[in-house]
């Protein structure tokens, strides 16, 4: 199943994307969701340009599978590279129609009109037209692709500023709704009672004595999966508790003791993602690198929640999912019922970059609100299952060995990445990878998810292409499925690790030449837009300035080589801890929306990379997940956070590029250089600890 189908495949018409409403105000509809990333408001800016109004007028609707515009998943750093470009094109075809509508009223030539916030001009003079006084006499049932006619980069506005985000004011004042706030009439609450790690079953439960606890609605036994339904959500706190009491679960038959070992040792087949020029065994002057990551939690700051409410045979859920139509086929799958039977709401939740339990919490719903037909049930994860149940981003293991030429030029790259599934996220039939599906008495076993391919931007090999100018590059990748743990996607995929390793390894090599690690790289590039890129970052962090007494370190990347591009330099204080001071970022994402919104997306980056780099890891008793809360999975606090710089490149007469991810790689990496730069040693494990680095000294 495509996860990234065309706007247009489900959305062709004008009227599938703007309804224009009597009162002066536009409804738009958008298939991405919003996460926290603020791609609602660079939409809305992008139709209020087209169509020239102002902003306030546009309410957006995005996500609800009722509007029937299946923008696929949102992730991967896309929306703005595919829905923003059809939101462009929407919006102007709709702009064009009415004008179309106008000058046959006027009896005028269309190039002699023009628009002020929805009123129509001609020839400059005012017209006693608008938007709203002609739209009801237009079909806009008419495609996008004939009427489109976006603006050139030279007509528009308000491409390139900051707009306020349309969401912001609500939150801050704390009257926004998120998925978690939704009440319906007679609504109940639920919760899951978990079994002790990922491969327990159960064997016994007691339900005649679960059935006498205090202000139990309903319990829920189907297979493994086991409920409680209350009429307060604290008393269904309290009986998770309770419940477990009368349960024995099956335990572990297989233990892993060393994870990482675990996936060194694969013997997973070998997919070659890129074999260009020769590659010979690596040389007595060569040099190597292998680095690795543990696995990681999303550790959403909320908890994950649904709300679900079957209606006969029909389903309505709202979810904060960023997939919520495929969320809908899924369901469709596992119930067996038609698709058009169902209906995914999108609410904003907790924010995730990745697949965290937003899915998860949805069948958990649906499942409970199915004993309780005609009832919404509302589901919130505790703390524990969020960090406990679900998906981890996966461990990996990435080894790069290095040729030089005589003339000290990089000759080649070898690559090897070891890796679980970095995407496991449910898609429809043969895709049901839900938590739950798994406990059903009926469990569903959907097969292995294949690793996206190099060339579609791949996944456990993601930026594992450097963009250096190296003839010869060997680039091979062994998925791992074989581990209990369920993985799946967390922000930037196999690129944290596999930039890691580049640029770590690119400083390594330069330290060994004695050459400074920026001007090494810039011998290997002959890119203008790269070079630009790393210039500008070197002037504006002053990088051969020592006097601040604390140490630079540098990295570079383009996410996927096709999306943003991000240089960045950054000065750590190492002392009892490494301590991320400044980051400075120069950031090329083609055509700038909204220039704070950008900003914003690499500052949210740069943050959540210096917490993977630098505290987060899972560790495990056997096969249970031990992060269980903030004191054993801590995660960054407001007063470890760096001073960060941000500089954009704007190039209005270049796409769309996507920035969620761009500066989680290259973060990782330059803190890491600064270190080297500091006690020249290279920590390989992340994340960089004391611990590792008073290993590392000691060896």
């Amino acid at each position: 199943m495509n996860m990234f189908p065309g706007s247009f495949d489900s959305a062709p018409n004008i009227a599938n994307w703007f309804t224009i409403n009597k009162d002066g105000t536009v409804r738009m509809v958008s298939g991405k969701v919003e996460i926290g990333q603020g791609i609602n408001t660079a939409f809305v800016q992008i139709a209020a340009e087209e169509l020239d109004i102002d902003p306030d007028r546009i309410e957006i609707s995005a996500g609800n599978t009722k509007d029937g515009l299946d923008g696929g998943c949102t992730a991967g750093s896309q929306s703005m590279q595919t829905e923003g470009i059809s939101v462009r094109k929407a919006a102007s075809a709709a702009r064009m129609l009415m004008l179309s509508k106008a000058s046959e009223l006027l009896q005028s030539d269309v190039r002699e009109l023009n628009v002020i916030d929805g009123e129509i001009y001609l020839n400059d003079n005012s017209t006693n037209l608008s938007y709203w006084s002609i739209a009801k006499d237009i079909d806009f049932n008419q495609p996008v692709e004939i009427y489109m006619q976006p603006k050139l980069p030279s007509q528009r506005k308000l491409a390139g500023k900051s707009i306020k985000r349309i969401d912001l004011k609500n939150k801050i004042l704390g009257t926004h709704e998120f998925v978690h706030d939704i009440e319906l009439d007679g609504m109940l609450h639920a919760r899951v009672v978990r079994p002790p790690s990922v491969s327990s079953r159960i064997i016994k439960i007691d339900i005649d004595k679960i059935n006498t606890l205090k202000n139990l609605k309903k319990l829920v036994v189907n297979g493994s999966f086991i409920a409680v339904i209350a009429e307060r959500e604290e008393d269904a706190v309290k009986l998770v508790q309770q419940v477990n009491k009368y349960c024995k679960w099956s335990t572990p038959d297989k233990i892993i003791e060393d994870p990482l070992q675990f996936i060194r040792d694969t013997k997973s087949p070998i997919i070659n993602s890129l074999d260009k020029g020769k590659i010979d065994v690596l040389r007595s002057d060569g040099v190597s690198t292998e680095v690795s990551r543990k696995f990681l939690c999303h550790a959403s700051i909320g908890p994950c929640c649904a709300v679900a409410q079957w209606k006969g045979n029909t389903l309505e859920v709202y979810t904060h999912s960023q997939a919520v139509f495929a969320m809908k086929r899924t369901l469709a799958s596992i119930f067996n019922i038609d698709e058009s039977d169902v209906d995914v709401m999108h609410k904003h939740g907790s924010g995730c970059y990745g697949h965290n339990g937003a899915d998860d919490v949805v069948l958990d719903a649906v499942l409970v609100a199915k004993e309780l037909n005609g009832t919404p049930v509302r589901l919130v994860w505790s703390r524990e299952d969020e960090l406990s149940w679900s998906p981890l981003a996966p461990g990996m293991v990435t080894k790069i060995d290095a040729n030089l030429a005589d003339n000290l030029m990089i000759e080649s790259f070898d690559i090897s990445i070891k890796s679980p599934p970095h995407v496991k996220r449910p898609s429809g039939e043969n895709g049901e990878y839900l938590l739950a599906a798994e406990h059903m008495s009926n469990p569903l076993n959907p097969p292995n998810p294949v690793d996206t391919p190099l060339d579609k931007g791949g996944a456990a090999d993601r930026n594992s292409m450097p963009l250096y100018d190296i003839p010869n590059i060997r680039i091979q990748k062994q998925i791992v499925y074989d581990l209990p743990w369920r993985t799946s996607a967390m922000r930037g995929l196999g690129a944290f690790v596999n930039v890691y390793a580049i640029e770590t390894l690119m400083d390594d090599i330069a330290s060994i030449q004695e050459i400074d690690p920026i001007e090494f790289r810039l011998k290997h590039l002959s890119d203008p837009r790269i070079i630009e890129l790393i210039e500008r970052v070197r002037d504006i962090s002053k990088w051969t300035d020592t006097s601040s007494g604390l140490p630079k370190g540098f990295a570079f990347s383009r996410y996927k080589n096709s999306g943003a591009y991000c240089a960045m330099v950054v000065e750590i204080n190492v002392d009892e801890d490494i301590e991320l001071i400044n980051a400075w970022a120069v950031i090329d994402a083609g055509e700038v929306v909204n220039a704070d919104g950008v900003k914003n997306q690499i500052e949210g980056g740069i943050i959540q990379a210096t917490s993977c780099t630098l505290i987060e890891e899972v560790n495990f008793d056997g096969e249970i997940i031990s992060a269980t809360d903030w004191e054993n999975y801590p995660i960054i606090k407001f007063k470890q956070t760096p001073q960060i710089q941000v500089e954009l490149i704007d190039r209005p007469e270049e796409p769309f590029l996507g920035v969620g991810e761009a500066a989680h790689g290259p973060t990782a990496a330059a803190i890491s250089n600064a270190l080297f730069t500091a006690m020249n040693i290279r920590i390989k494990q992340l994340p960089i600890t004391r611990e590792r680095i008073i290993s590392s000294l000691n060896t």
